[in-house]
C-alpha cells in the first residue's frame, strides 16, 4: 500500500473553501459502473445526466480509467508478458500486467506508436472533461479496490483484472488484511485537479517518447516484452525462462542492449515543444490543486489532505511546512522550463 501511495502521489513516480455537496447523482452512477466494469454502459448514463461539475468530473475520471482499460486492452492483444525474471525491462507502461494472451496478434513498431498515440488522446480527453468538472465542486466517494477492467476484452471482468488485483502485481504486495478491504477516498475538487495534473505528467511524458524515432530500438528488444508477437529477434531468443535467472531468459542482455540503443533522433520537435507545455500545466495545476486542499474545511476519506485533515491514506500525513516545500521546488520546476534556471 505504501508502494501504492507512493506511485500515485509523488509520479512518478499525481480551490475554493466552498461546502461540498453531501449527495451527488453522478457519484451513484460512477460508483455502479466502475464496480461492475461497465465503462461504456457509465458514460452513456452519465451523459444523460443533467450538466454540473459533479457530472463532468465523474465523466473524468471514468475517460481517465477506460483510457487504461484501453490501454491493457492493447497491450493483451500484442501478448505482453511481465514475470519476476524481466524486472529490468519492467519499463512504465509496459509493467502493466494484463491477462496471459495464448494468441497474440503480430506488434510492429507502427502498432507500438499507434497503442501510445491512442493512450494520449484518451488521457487528453479525460483531462478536458475534467477541466470542466473543476469549474465547479462536488463529491464522489469510491473504493479503488472494488474497480473492474476488462483488460483482455472478452466482456467480462476478472479478480486479476481488478484495481485491488492489479496492484497486487504491480507492487508485489499484498491487500490490506480482512474480509472486505477498502481504499476508500471522496473525491473532490482539489482531487480532480490533482488528477489533472497527473494526467499532464503522463501525457508529457508519452509526447517525450513519441517526439524520438526509436523504431531500431524497439525491433531489436521488442520481443522482452512481446516475445511471441513476431519481433525480428523474438523466435531466435525465445526460450524456456526461469524468473529471476538473469542472462539465462536474457532480460539482462535485453536491458543492456536497449540501453546502448538509446541514441535516438528527434523525429518531431513539435511533440518536444507540447511536452514541455504539458509539464508547466502539470505545475499550474498542482499549486491549484494544493490551494483548493488548504481551503477545505471538511474532514472526508481525504486523498489529497491538508494540514488540518486526515488522509485515508495510513500513515501518510501533510503540514504547512511541507506542502510549501513542495510548492517551491514545483516553482524551480518552472524556472528550469522557462529556461530562467539551468539544472
Amino acid at each position: 500500500i505504501e508502494m501504492f501511495k507512493s506511485m500515485f502521489l509523488s509520479i512518478a513516480v499525481l480551490l475554493s473553501g466552498t461546502s461540498l455537496a453531501s449527495a451527488e447523482p453522478a457519484a451513484d452512477v460512477l460508483a455502479t459502473h466502475l464496480y461492475a466494469g461497465t465503462l461504456n454502459g457509465g458514460k452513456d448514463a452519465l451523459a444523460a445526466l443533467p450538466d454540473d461539475a459533479g457530472k463532468k468530473s465523474a465523466e473524468g475520471i471514468l475517460a481517465f480509467v477506460a483510457s487504461i482499460e484501453r490501454l491493457g486492452q492493447g497491450l493483451h492483444r500484442h501478448g505482453l508478458e511481465t514475470h519476476p525474471g524481466g524486472m529490468m525491462m519492467q519499463l512504465p507502461v509496459l509493467r502493466m500486467p494484463v491477462p496471459p494472451n495464448p494468441s497474440p496478434e503480430p506488434i510492429t513498431y507502427e502498432k507500438w506508436r499507434g497503442i501510445l498515440e491512442t493512450l494520449l488522446a484518451d488521457l487528453t480527453a479525460a483531462d478536458a472533461l475534467l477541466a470542466e468538472g473543476a469549474k465547479g465542486d462536488a463529491k464522489l466517494p469510491l473504493d479503488l479496490l472494488k474497480i473492474r477492467l476488462d483488460l483482455d476484452s472478452d466482456g467480462k471482468s476478472s479478480d486479476a483484472e481488478s484495481f485491488g488485483g492489479i496492484l497486487v502485481a504491480v507492487t508485489r504486495q499484498q491487500l490490506p488484511e480482512g474480509a472486505t478491504p477498502k481504499m476508500e477516498f471522496a473525491f473532490d475538487k482539489a482531487d480532480v485537479l490533482w488528477l489533472r495534473g497527473y494526467i499532464h505528467f503522463l501525457s508529457a511524458a508519452l509526447q517525450f517518447g513519441l517526439a524520438m524515432d526509436f523504431e531500431d530500438s524497439f525491433n531489436a528488444t521488442g520481443h522482452a516484452w512481446f516475445p511471441r508477437s513476431g519481433l525480428p529477434f523474438a523466435e531466435a531468443l525465445l526460450k524456456p525462462t526461469t524468473p529471476g535467472a538473469g542472462f539465462v531468459d536474457n532480460s539482462i542482455g535485453d536491458a543492456i542492449a536497449f540501453v546502448h540503443m538509446m541514441n535516438w533522433k528527434v523525429a518531431d520537435p513539435s511533440r518536444l515543444s507540447d511536452s514541455r507545455t504539458r509539464l508547466a500545466a502539470m505545475a499550474g495545476l498542482s499549486r491549484q490543486s494544493w490551494a483548493a486542499a488548504r481551503a477545505e474545511s471538511d474532514d472526508d476519506r481525504e486523498w489529497l489532505p491538508n494540514a488540518k485533515q486526515k488522509a485515508a491514506f495510513t500513515g501518510f500525513a501533510v503540514d504547512d511546512a511541507t506542502i510549501d516545500s513542495w510548492l517551491a521546488v514545483m516553482a524551480e520546476f518552472e524556472a528550469v522550463l522557462d529556461g530562467k534556471k539551468l539544472m
